[in-house]
């Protein structure tokens, strides 16, 4: 399924640019006005994001939180979560004291006239459920937003708001070396390819060496996590040179 999916996103990438008579000249070609043609749509849904607003369908400060971070698609599914709360009835596990569970009853639309309550459990120390769908989705479910708003729980941890579905996130392809905007004479481009082969002479130095390894990854893990609390920017090139201080 993996090489399938794989194959069928290679194949919507290229959809009209390329086909079977293709050469490899051409292809290389083709490639960058994909690349392009794919850049400048990204561009065009950011200023939308950025200049449309949503109205929130409750007062719930937890949904005014993920409106104003998550893409206009992805607030749309999670306003649907909040709405299909109402189907939803919490109460306390048996084993509530010792675990910090709680039940939710989902009464599930299946057919015409035809109703049935499924029960789920919500872990609240860790938001999670297990019917799993944050995991799949990527955006909190409907059960774990029925416990929160229940217990007066608004401010939602970042890591439920998932990097991916940020309306001010920066994709990776967005910095991929091409022709058409000279990336890579750029500041930021220069600045982005000096830490690329620093980070590859680093991988390489400590590659077989497991202690060097781990040390390197906490440091980097606790400089992404400073840099993403305290903003990209960091404001001046001190504070950068205290976070790495602290990382190390």
């Amino acid at each position: 399924m993996s090489t399938t999916q794989r194959s069928e996103g290679m194949h919507a990438f290229f959809d009209g640019y390329i086909n079977s008579k293709t050469t490899l000249k051409q292809l290389v070609e083709q490639y960058e006005n994909a690349l392009r043609d794919k850049v400048e749509k990204e561009k065009h849904a950011d200023f939308s994001y950025l200049n449309t607003q949503i109205p929130c369908i409750t007062h719930y400060a937890i949904e005014e939180r993920f409106k104003v971070v998550y893409t206009n698609e992805k607030f749309r599914e999670f306003q649907q979560e909040v709405t299909s709360k109402l189907y939803c009835e919490v109460s306390l596990s048996p084993n509530n004291l010792l675990s910090g569970d709680f039940v939710v009853k989902e009464y599930v639309h299946f057919e015409e006239d035809n109703h049935r309550s499924v029960d789920f459990i919500v872990h609240l120390n860790e938001v999670n459920c297990n019917c799993r769908l944050f995991e799949s989705k990527g955006i909190l479910y409907r059960h774990a937003i029925a416990v929160l708003i229940r217990h007066g729980i608004f401010c939602i941890p970042d890591k439920y708001i998932l990097r991916r579905w940020r309306k001010d996130m920066k994709r990776f392809h967005t910095k991929v070396k091409i022709s058409y905007d000279n990336w890579d004479i750029k500041p930021e481009g220069q600045r982005f390819d000096k830490m690329c082969n620093s980070f590859y002479e680093v991988a390489d130095l400590v590659t077989n060496n497991k202690e060097a390894f781990c040390m390197v990854m906490e440091a980097v893990d606790c400089l992404k996590t400073k840099l993403t609390l305290d903003g990209s920017g960091c404001g001046s090139s001190q504070c950068c040179a205290n976070l790495i201080k602290d990382a190390i």
